[in-house]
């Protein structure tokens, strides 16, 4: 048979799962002539957000798709890395910050998803996944202070009140319900968010490309 890469011709080369493999004389890559794994179709990557969006884990995911896990794993980070954030144009707007603890790879491992929403249209400002640390949340606070906000609520976190400023923050556990009952929504729908339960995050992207799907692909019931 030809190399599919470079069109010159290839040696049998053993067999992996009963089936022949070939390697180019040329370009040295192996292959088989015939490949009886499912490839991705455009359909599936819509059918991969919607069950990441709806907290099947990918074990589930590839059940349902008859695609391999590795694979979903694969188009997940790939979908992540092709969406962003929808531009956001508005000024005098109130919003809410808030930190929704985690963990990766193990509970000794802990990390804050922290972000910000706006307090009317509960639509999601941006977040940072890492330490609860005052350069981590500053990040999300400075894309908020970018809109000219007429009020920033957030709890009592000692960090806010220098990173925000006295005149346009308030300090309350009573005026952050929105982005709260947001966590909530959360850890409802992406399963690795989900408090006592065997699935969790293996790594820092794999839980940034998930929240990217949700936040930015997803049809969120917190936006009205």
């Amino acid at each position: 048979m030809n190399c599919k890469y470079c069109n010159k011709s290839c040696l049998k080369k053993g067999f992996q799962g009963g089936k022949q493999k070939y390697q180019c004389k040329t370009c040295k890559r192996y292959q088989q002539k015939i490949y009886t794994y499912k490839m991705c179709t455009e359909q599936d990557e819509k059918t991969i957000v919607k069950l990441n969006n709806i907290g099947v884990s990918i074990s589930g995911i590839a059940s349902f798709t008859g695609i391999s896990k590795a694979n979903v794993v694969n188009k997940i980070k790939s979908i992540a890395e092709k969406s962003t954030m929808p531009k956001i144009e508005e000024e005098q707007k109130e919003y809410e910050a808030d930190e929704l603890y985690t963990f990766i790879k193990n509970k000794n491992n802990s990390c804050y998803i922290m972000y910000a929403i706006n307090k009317m249209t509960k639509q999601v400002i941006d977040f940072f996944v890492g330490t609860r640390t005052k350069e981590n949340v500053e990040k999300v606070i400075s894309k908020v202070k970018l809109l000219n906000p007429k009020r920033i609520f957030t709890d009592k976190l000692n960090l806010y009140p220098g990173l925000i400023g006295t005149k346009i923050h308030t300090a309350s556990a009573y005026k952050i319900n929105h982005i709260e009952r947001f966590n909530l929504t959360l850890r409802t729908h992406l399963k690795r968010l989900s408090r006592k339960t065997i699935c969790f995050s293996r790594s820092r992207e794999m839980l940034e490309s998930c929240l990217k799907l949700y936040l930015y692909k997803g049809n969120l019931a917190m936006r009205k």
